[in-house]
């Protein structure tokens, strides 16, 4: 799945590498990716932040495609993104009855995969140098796609994966909102010189189902991640 995701950013960056630059262009075709950590903040189908097991935080990541809309004044600018988006945790001491203790002492992990439709409203700031900065406000809305455990026991693995149609009651569509604050820097090249623009962010996201009212299907998580996007 991610090489197919690398192909569809880096396609589109070579058909339109030579097209010319227009200074008064507004929408623009928008390709990005995230890398950093999740860490769970609530287990699926819990309103308390307690866990079963212990947990520690895990790999986080997201590729994407949509349009920026560049305001008239040109002071800010809006992104509407779709995205394949994965969060996962670390699980600590499982039950083994064939180790030592009890408990295995190896991690293992919980993952679920998300497509997700993101809306981000971002301003500019301040010119540091020939850098522009700005922050941002978004909301992502998500779609569980499945859910994938990884059980590692101390001589053995076992991995479980659940579809986002087999959660109890359906519940896919209405998963957990996150709300996301972004600081980052604008430039006026992508990498290698691809693309009209290009911007590096620090993405904090918060999933938040109903203000903790209701619970949600999938884990809930912090995440801290680095955010690229290029611009055509």
């Amino acid at each position: 799945m991610k090489y197919i995701l690398i192909l569809l950013i880096l396609i589109p960056s070579i058909l339109f590498a030579q097209e010319k630059k227009d200074e008064n262009k507004r929408i623009y075709l928008l390709f990005g990716t995230s890398q950093g950590l999740s860490f769970m903040n609530k287990e699926a189908n819990s309103n308390t932040t307690k866990k079963t097991f212990e947990v520690s935080p895990g790999y986080a990541f997201s590729y994407g495609a949509g349009i920026n809309i560049t305001s008239k004044s040109g002071k800010s600018f809006s992104e509407i993104t779709v995205n394949y988006r994965s969060l996962s945790n670390g699980i600590k001491n499982i039950v083994d009855v064939n180790a030592e203790k009890g408990f295995s002492s190896r991690t293992s992990y919980d993952q679920f995969n998300y497509l997700t439709l993101d809306y981000r409203y971002s301003r500019y700031v301040k010119t540091i140098g020939e850098l522009t900065t700005f922050f941002s406000l978004g909301i992502q809305s998500s779609y569980i796609l499945n859910e994938k455990k990884t059980l590692n026991y101390e001589d053995s693995s076992q991995v479980i994966t659940t579809k986002g149609k087999e959660f109890s009651d359906d519940f896919v569509i209405s998963t957990t909102p996150t709300f996301l604050l972004s600081y980052g820097a604008e430039f006026n090249k992508g990498i290698l010189n691809v693309g009209s623009k290009s911007r590096l962010s620090i993405d904090f996201t918060y999933d938040s189902f109903l203000l903790g009212i209701a619970s949600s299907p999938s884990n809930q998580y912090f995440s801290t991640m680095i955010n690229y996007r290029i611009m055509l």
